[in-house]
C-alpha cells in the first residue's frame, strides 16, 4: 500500500522469464500489491502511457534488450523507484553501474521473495517520506522542503522567514 492513497501499490515487473514472472507477480498480489508485467521495453512502455507505475522490478537481460537502456529511458521520463534484479551480473561493476544510473535497489538472483518484499516496502517508505519533505506545486513549479521554497520558473529561493536568498547560476543550476 501507499500511505498517500491507502491503495495497493502499483508495481510493474519486467521480466522476460514467465516462470519467474508469474511467481514474483503472485507473490506480490498475496501481499496486497497490484502486479502489472511486461516482457520487454514494449509493453513497459504500453502500461507506463495508460498509468505510471509506484515501483518498477526491472530484470537487466531481456532477451536482445539491455536493462540499462531501459533503466536510462525510465529515468528520462520520470523519478519513479526501480530495483534492478539479474542472473547474469554478480560483478561489483554492474551493481555500481545499475545504481549510478539511477536504480534505488539491486537483487541479484536467486533471491527470496519475501526479501524482495522486504527492498519494495522500503524503497516505497523512502519515496513516501521524500514527498513528505519536498512538496511540489507543479503548475508554479514551486518546491516546499523544511520551510524553504524553491521557484524555478522565477529562478528565486526563499528562506523559512520568506526572505530571498541569492543563488549563483551554478547553485541554480544544481537544484
Amino acid at each position: 500500500m501507499t500511505a498517500a492513497s491507502n491503495q495497493p501499490a502499483r508495481i510493474f515487473v519486467v521480466e522476460d522469464d514467465p516462470v519467474m514472472l508469474r511467481m514474483v507477480g503472485d507473490y506480490l498480489e498475496q501481499h496486497n500489491m497490484q502486479v502489472v508485467s511486461a516482457a520487454g521495453r514494449q509493453e513497459m512502455l504500453q502500461h507506463f502511457a495508460v498509468r505510471e507505475p509506484d515501483l518498477v522490478i526491472l530484470d537487466l537481460r531481456l532477451g536482445q534488450e539491455e536493462g540499462f537502456d531501459l533503466l536510462r529511458e525510465i529515468r528520462s521520463r520520470s523519478d519513479i523507484p526501480v530495483i534492478i534484479t539479474t542472473g547474469d551480473r554478480r560483478d561489483e561493476i554492474d551493481r555500481v553501474v545499475g545504481l549510478e544510473l539511477g536504480a534505488d535497489d539491486y537483487v541479484t538472483k536467486p533471491f527470496s521473495l519475501r526479501e524482495l518484499l522486504a527492498r519494495i516496502r522500503a524503497v516505497l517508505r523512502r519515496q513516501e517520506a521524500g514527498r513528505a519533505v519536498i512538496q511540489r506545486d507543479p503548475e508554479r513549479s514551486r518546491y516546499r522542503f523544511g520551510g524553504w521554497q524553491l521557484d524555478r520558473r522565477n529562478r528565486r529561493l526563499y528562506d523559512p522567514n520568506g526572505s530571498e536568498v541569492a543563488l549563483t547560476k551554478g547553485e541554480f543550476a544544481v537544484c
